[in-house]
């Protein structure tokens, strides 16, 4: 499938997601450049920056913006990374940084979201399908199912097959 580049207003979210995220320590600002810098379509965070992103950690002030670039309620987004509500709202009040999980969490959802906009001719569609019930995840959502690392790579193996035409 042909992708359409990503718009100036999604990338300009996008850009100020990396922004905040790369934004925690001085060794992650060096990697604020070239991720700034590039198409942002595709980008897919390797390895050694995610571990670097987590090890430092991510600002819960990350979280309004990922939702609002995801299109997700403040419920949802905290859904999604397995957190409640009220944790949410009190991590933001304090500016502290997300646990672990909720930061790989926010890691997993943005790497899912630059996947399906590269599967998909448009970023609605790449959007709609990341939140519609999909029978292959047993009626859960994508994001939903990127809960854990296992259906992350259970919806990654379905976008590949979308892209590819491969059997899943």
């Amino acid at each position: 499938m042909q992708h359409s580049p990503i718009t100036p207003t999604r990338s300009v979210a996008l850009s100020s997601i990396w922004q905040l995220i790369l934004s925690q320590d001085d060794a992650l600002k060096s990697d604020r450049t070239p991720v700034a810098a590039s198409s942002l379509v595709g980008f897919k965070l390797g390895n050694d920056l995610a571990y670097k992103i987590l090890k430092v950690g991510i600002t819960s002030k990350a979280l309004e913006p990922v939702g609002d670039f995801l299109g997700l309620s403040k419920s949802l987004i905290a859904n999604y990374l397995d957190l409640d509500r009220g944790t949410v709202s009190r991590l933001a009040a304090k500016d502290q940084l997300l646990p672990t999980h909720a930061a790989e969490n926010v890691l997993r959802l943005l790497e899912l979201d630059a996947i399906a906009a590269e599967t998909f001719a448009t970023e609605a569609e790449a959007s709609a399908w990341l939140i519609r019930p999909h029978p292959m995840l047993d009626g859960e959502t994508p994001l939903a199912a990127a809960k854990t690392s296992f259906g992350s790579q259970r919806v990654k193996d379905i976008l590949l097959a979308i892209k590819y035409g491969g059997v899943v």
